[in-house]
């Protein structure tokens, strides 16, 4: 019984968030300060005009082969101009990894898509992506700098190597977080329980994975520390509720009363109600002599805790307007 008002949907959770942040949505543009729009135009004119010089350079420059060479990261001219060539290695690293992280943002958001792939490999392909380029660069520049190719990647073995030795743990749920993604366990906004947690899942990290409760709380556990778990997507859920009936009542008269009522007719009335509802009849009679009698619906497991408040509503106004008495629980030995 403690539990019972925390009885809220993820929809529900959201719907509360968005109602309230839609007050300050202006006052979260405005936030935007004037240097980081400044900085994003900056980015995005400098990425432009270095594109514009990569494939026109030579027309721009005419007679200056050593400059319009220096340019492209890619070119194997004898003597470039170190500090262009480093330049341009950045910008074009940095510019090729924004703009696919960019479409695979876009991409999480197409149904069909994530359906097929799933959010949680796109997003480890973003992570992997960003990650990349960064050492991309590194290793490009170490070579435009003179730096023989071949000890740069002796050198990462080995500190691969000894990295690796230090961070077992580390190392370990990385493997456990490519598993879970390749075999498709869970994904990104799955609901799922682990150790007893209910939550959404939010984010599948290559380290970690982050559940959302019911509350609004997040909690992050290691990818290696998740052992068993249910997949509450999967399948339907079941929204289950029990009415308590007056002791005077007759529940042969109950039953009757909704079988009269068609209660099928609920799942056309309510989308998310996808089985049912079936009346169970008489489950449990207390020491009081209230009878309890249960209702169960097939739903989505993101909205059971709707379809539960549906059935209530429903079962309640059905039995005031049927004159069938309503009882109450024996609080007593609940307590």
């Amino acid at each position: 019984m403690g539990n019972e008002h925390a009885k809220i949907d993820k929809k529900d959770i959201e719907r509360i968030r968005k109602e309230s942040k839609s007050a300050q949505k202006g006052k979260d543009v405005s936030q935007v300060s004037t240097g980081t729009i400044i900085f994003r135009i900056c980015c995005a004119l400098i990425a432009v005009a270095y594109f514009v010089l990569l494939i026109f350079g030579k027309y721009f420059f005419k007679g200056n082969e050593k400059l319009v060479e220096s340019f492209n990261p890619f070119s194997k001219f004898a003597d470039p101009i170190t500090w262009v060539r480093v330049i341009s290695i950045c910008i074009f690293t940095l510019t090729c990894s924004f703009v696919i992280r960019y479409i695979l943002g876009k991409l999480t958001k197409v149904k069909i898509v994530t359906k097929k792939v799933g959010i949680a490999l796109l997003e480890l392909l973003s992570s992997f992506i960003k990650y990349a380029a960064f050492l991309i660069i590194l290793f490009m520049v170490l070579v435009a700098l003179g730096v023989n190719a071949g000890e740069i990647l002796a050198g990462l073995g080995i500190l691969a190597l000894i990295i690796g030795l230090g961070v077992t743990s580390l190392i370990e749920d990385i493997v456990a977080g490519i598993f879970i993604i390749v075999e498709r366990l869970f994904d990104v906004n799955d609901i799922i329980v682990v150790d007893g947690f209910r939550g959404t899942v939010i984010s599948i990290g290559i380290r970690s994975t982050k559940l959302l409760d019911v509350g609004g709380d997040i909690m992050t556990m290691r990818n290696s520390s998740i052992g068993s778990l249910v997949n509450l997507t999967d399948r339907l859920s079941s929204a289950a509720i029990t009415i308590p009936i007056a002791p005077t009542e007759s529940i042969d008269h109950v039953d009757e009363v909704v079988k009269q009522a068609n209660v099928d007719q609920l799942r056309e009335k309510y989308a998310n109600i996808e089985s049912g509802p079936y009346y169970l009849g008489l489950y449990d009679i207390n020491s009081k002599g209230v009878q309890m009698v249960m209702v169960v619906a097939g739903c989505k497991e993101d909205s059971r805790y709707e379809v539960e408040r549906i059935l209530f509503k429903e079962f309640k106004l059905l039995f005031e307007n049927s004159g069938v008495k309503l009882g109450l629980p024996d609080l007593t030995e609940e307590e």
